[in-house]
C-alpha cells in the first residue's frame, strides 16, 4: 500500500527520462505526475461509468521554511499544496459518484473560455486582418489603427459586451494623445471591423453614423504649385537627378505621370512595356485594386532612361534596387532647402498635374482617366474603351505645358508689336 505523501517527499521526487506517477496513500485516487522537465503536477485517477478517467488538478506548490499556504479556496489549474490537492481530489471523487464527470466539466469550462477569448475585440481584429483585407493597399495603416484600438482595455473584452460609450472614451483618449485625425481614422477602421464581424455572425455593431471629430472636406488640401513654385521645383529635381539622387527623378516622374507617391516610388522595370512607352501599375499597388495602364510621355521615358540599372533589384527609384524609395520626410526637407520652395506636399504634384492637363486643353474625362479615375454611372458600365491613345496625347500635352512653364519661349518681335498696338488702341 502506498505511503501518504509529505511535502518533503514530493520535493525529493527526482525526474526520470520518462514521465511517471506516484500515488498518495493519504488520499485515494490522488497521484503526482513527475515529468522529465522536473515539472510535477497533481492528478486524480478515478472510474466513471465503468471507464478509467483522469483529471489534472494543477502544478505542485511546496511551501518552504516558514511560508504558509494561501487561505483562499483551492481551484483547479492553479498551483496547489498537498492539502489543497487532497481537498480537490475528494471533491472530484464525490462529484463522480454523484453522476457528474469532473473531467468533462473541466473540458466544457475550457471550451467556453476559449469561445469567449475567440470573440474578444483583439481576436476578431486579428481574424479580420488575416481574412477580411489581405489585398488592402493600406493594410499596414489599417493594422496600426486597429492595434492602437486593441491596446486599450477593450481589446481583452468580448466584442458583444462593449458599449458605444466605451468606444467613444477610447477615441477621445486617442484624440487627446494622437490627434483628432488619427482618432477619426481609428473610428473608421473600427466601424469597418465591426461591420465585417456583423456580416459573419448575429452581432450588431453599436457604432452608428457620425462620431467624427474633423471634417473631411475641411481637411482636404487644394494647394496647386504656382508657376513660380513649379519652375524651381522642376529645375532642382533635374539637377538632383543629374547628381545621381533618385529623389530628383522620382519628383519629376510623379509630376509627369500624375501618379501617387507610393505608385511612383515603387516603379519596377518589370512593370514597363518592352518599348518603355507604357507603365502597367499592378493592382496590389494601385488604389482601385486593378491593373492600370499609364502611357509614358517622351519626357517620362527620358526620366526612367536616365536612372541607373541597379544590380540588387529592378526598382527604378532606389538606392540599391532591392527596395523602393523611402525616407520621404528627410529627402523632401533637403529638397525644399535646395529649391527654396516650402509648404507643399508630394501629393500636391498630382493635383498640379491635373490642373495643368486642363490648362493644356485636355478633355475632362480623359484627364480624369489619366489620374486613374473611372467613368461613373452608365458610361462606366458600358464604355469599355481603354483610351490609351487619348491618354498618351494628354500626357504629351502635360509635358509640353510643364516645359513652357519651366523654360518659356522668348517673345517674338511680332508678338511684342501686336501687344503694343493693343495697348495703344
Amino acid at each position: 500500500m502506498a505511503k501518504p505523501l509529505t511535502p518533503i517527499a514530493i520535493t525529493n521526487l527526482k525526474a526520470r527520462t520518462t514521465r511517471y506517477e506516484v500515488s498518495d496513500g493519504g488520499c485515494a485516487g490522488l497521484r503526482i505526475a513527475v515529468f522529465p522537465t522536473k515539472r510535477k503536477s497533481f492528478i486524480v485517477r478515478y472510474r466513471f461509468r465503468g471507464l478509467q478517467r483522469k483529471l489534472t488538478l494543477g502544478p505542485c506548490l511546496i511551501a518552504h521554511g516558514g511560508e504558509t499556504e494561501p487561505d483562499t479556496a483551492p481551484e483547479i489549474d492553479t498551483p496547489l499544496s498537498l492539502s489543497a490537492a487532497r481537498e480537490l481530489c475528494t471533491r472530484a471523487l464525490r462529484q463522480a459518484k454523484s453522476g457528474s464527470d469532473p473531467a468533462a466539466a473541466k473540458q466544457r469550462q475550457r471550451q467556453e473560455q476559449a469561445t469567449a477569448e475567440s470573440d474578444t475585440l483583439q481576436a476578431i481584429s486579428k481574424e479580420y486582418l488575416r481574412r477580411g483585407c489581405p489585398r488592402l493597399r493600406t493594410l499596414g495603416q489599417r493594422r496600426a489603427d486597429l492595434d492602437l484600438l486593441c491596446a486599450s482595455a477593450l481589446g481583452r473584452l468580448p466584442v458583444a459586451e462593449i458599449k458605444r460609450g466605451q468606444y467613444t472614451r477610447v477615441f477621445d483618449h486617442i484624440a487627446d494623445h494622437n490627434g483628432p485625425t488619427r482618432a477619426d481614422r481609428v473610428l473608421s477602421a473600427t466601424k469597418t471591423l465591426l461591420a465585417w464581424h456583423a456580416a459573419r455572425s448575429d452581432f450588431v455593431s453599436p457604432l452608428g453614423r457620425g462620431g467624427r471629430r474633423t471634417s473631411t472636406k475641411e481637411r482636404a488640401r487644394s494647394h496647386v504649385l504656382r508657376d513660380d513654385e513649379l519652375r524651381p521645383v522642376v529645375v532642382t529635381a533635374e539637377a538632383e537627378q543629374c547628381k545621381g539622387n533618385p529623389f530628383g527623378g522620382f519628383v519629376l516622374f510623379t509630376l509627369y505621370t500624375a501618379s501617387r507617391r507610393g505608385e511612383a516610388a515603387g516603379l519596377r522595370r518589370s512593370e514597363l512595356g518592352d518599348d518603355g512607352r507604357t507603365w502597367i501599375v499592378p493592382a496590389a499597388r494601385y488604389k482601385s485594386n486593378r491593373d492600370t495602364l499609364i502611357p509614358l510621355s517622351t519626357a517620362a521615358q527620358r526620366i526612367v532612361a536616365a536612372m541607373p540599372v541597379l544590380a540588387a533589384g529592378d526598382h527604378v527609384f532606389s538606392a540599391s534596387g532591392a527596395q523602393p524609395l523611402g525616407g520621404f520626410a528627410d529627402r523632401k526637407k533637403a529638397f525644399d532647402a535646395a529649391c527654396g520652395v516650402s509648404g507643399w506636399r508630394l501629393h500636391d504634384l498630382r493635383r498640379t498635374s491635373r490642373t495643368l492637363l486642363s490648362r493644356a486643353g485636355v478633355n475632362a474625362d480623359v484627364a480624369e482617366m489619366c489620374l486613374g479615375h473611372a467613368l461613373t454611372g452608365v458610361r462606366g458600365t458600358y464604355d469599355r474603351h481603354a483610351y490609351e491613345t487619348e491618354k498618351r496625347h494628354a500626357f504629351e500635352a502635360l509635358a509640353q505645358q510643364i516645359e513652357r512653364i519651366v523654360r518659356p519661349p522668348p517673345e517674338k518681335v511680332a508678338d511684342i508689336a501686336t501687344a503694343r498696338g493693343r495697348r495703344r488702341a
